[in-house]
């Protein structure tokens, strides 16, 4: 029996909170993992988090949360994220373990790469590039020590995560959405599934090698996505 996850991403609360709300209310599955890759928030602005945890847990009843940090979710934010909402696993390029119906998953989160900082980027996040070379083979690893465990491997990250998924965007901010190296690297670590967010107007799904990809953006598919783990 596979593992039930919701996920959804780019909420920008509040700016889509009364849509999600809606969409919350569309749910007709029991899922056992709830996934928030990233753009939760707008601009940082934590106590936005607060009606979406709240309501999630008033429709969905007890269930587990795991989220990556978005671009939205500021670096100088992480700590208090991490201390506001206890009850979310927040993973940033991290690896964790979750039993879900009597088997073991594996969640890989990472906020992602891009081809390309952009401009603020570049300004303010010192070593930027450095990490966005090399984010891609620290996931890769991560993925292959999974699979030494559990034969389910879930990739979650904030920023897309194939050129297919993005798609539909201007093909000049190409390089501000999705990172190829990336890309290439999931072609051969081969996790179970992958789910990103970002990609606003991009594809909700491809196949990249064998590979399921779920752009679970809000803004895109307008409603919470279930995926059979």
């Amino acid at each position: 029996m596979g593992c039930k996850v919701a996920a959804v991403s780019d909420v920008h609360s509040p700016r889509y909170l009364s849509e999600f709300f809606a969409a919350l209310r569309e749910v007709s599955e029991d899922p056992e993992i709830f996934v928030m890759a990233g753009d939760m928030i707008d601009k940082g602005r934590v106590a936005f988090l607060d009606p979406v945890i709240s309501r999630i847990k008033r429709i969905l009843g007890d269930l587990r949360f795991v989220a990556v940090f978005g671009n939205e979710e500021y670096r100088s934010v992480h700590n208090l994220l991490r201390t506001r909402y206890p009850e979310v696993k927040w993973l940033d390029d991290e690896l964790e373990f979750f039993e879900c119906k009597e088997s073991l998953v594996a969640i890989v989160g990472t906020t992602g790469s891009l081809e390309r900082p952009t401009r603020w980027q570049a300004r303010n996040l010192p070593g930027i590039s450095k990490l966005y070379r090399e984010r891609p083979r620290l996931v890769a690893g991560m993925i292959r020590k999974a699979k030494t465990r559990t034969s389910k491997v879930v990739l979650v990250s904030h920023y897309a995560l194939s050129k297919e998924t993005v798609i539909g965007e201007p093909a000049s901010n190409w390089p501000w959405l999705y990172s190829p190296v990336m890309e290439a690297s999931i072609v051969n670590a081969k996790p179970t599934i992958a789910i990103h967010g970002h990609a606003h107007k991009g594809r909700p799904y491809a196949l990249l090698g064998t590979v399921p990809i779920y752009n679970v953006a809000f803004p895109l598919n307008k409603k919470i996505v279930i995926i059979d783990v």
